[in-house]
């Protein structure tokens, strides 16, 4: 495969991923490049893909249908860890998936296959480490963390820390990935909140001073609470876009 296609730019999230790579999908030729709006190359023919829950979910649900869960997995898993060539690696390993089916998972013979299962242990290891080395600052509204990890791990570790009874508002903030999870009055969200000028935190106190009022007055507004959603019915989103 010849990378002779177009340029496709995307909002950052899983979901603009998916859409980015069906695109290039549905034109049969391979993507020149697939960025983020924020790390594309500034080429004026790059294609602009909008974000379309209804075409992620098309595709998502397809990858399990024509090869297996277990690939379905690793392509969640894989759009969060802090690997070169991430997106073109993830139109190759759908496209492989949708062609080949659920043998590529143990295609030991692919580096490309291998480098991605690897990329997907360090993510989960890096999780572990943030969730058992969490410090919480403690504030009069609530409690709140600060991180920076390499991989995105707050989607990983988002689950357990809200299991955690010991305390009712939180929010943990990943100041490398601008990923936000809060938890107020009962309701749970996990946010891209890059679009907002934040300035580098250097403690959790900073954080909660800055962040808190926008989460209690509910000023970071999202179209759909993913907490909200039937299970199974669309595909969970690993975050949203905050605007």
């Amino acid at each position: 495969m010849a990378d002779h296609g177009m340029r496709y730019t995307y909002d950052g999230t899983f979901e603009g991923c998916l859409c980015a790579v069906l695109a290039a999908l549905r034109s049969g030729r391979v993507p020149a490049s697939i960025t983020g709006r924020k790390g594309q190359d500034g080429s004026k023919d790059a294609i602009d893909v909008v974000t379309s829950f209804k075409d992620a979910q098309y595709l998502y649900s397809m990858i399990a249908v024509k090869s297996c869960a277990e690939v379905q997995q690793m392509t969640s898993d894989y759009f969060l860890t802090d690997s070169s060539g991430l997106e073109i690696n993830l139109y190759k390993m759908i496209f492989c998936a949708l062609k080949y089916g659920a043998g590529i998972a143990e295609d030991y013979k692919s580096e490309m296959m291998n480098g991605i299962q690897m990329a997907i242990r360090d993510l989960y290891r890096e999780a572990q480490s943030t969730l058992t080395g969490l410090d919480f600052y403690y504030g009069e509204e609530a409690t709140c963390a600060l991180i920076a990890p390499k991989n995105s791990v707050l989607p990983i570790i988002r689950k357990t820390v809200l299991k955690r009874r010991d305390m009712d508002n939180l929010i943990i903030y990943d100041k490398r990935h601008h990923l936000l999870l809060e938890r107020y009055s009962e309701r749970s969200m996990l946010l891209d909140i890059s679009d907002f000028p934040l300035w580098d935190f250097k403690n959790p106190s900073e954080a909660y001073t800055c962040l808190w009022p926008f989460v209690r007055d509910n000023r970071f507004n999202v179209m759909a609470d993913p907490m909200n959603k039937k299970s199974g019915s669309v595909i969970e989103p690993l975050w949203l876009k905050a605007s």
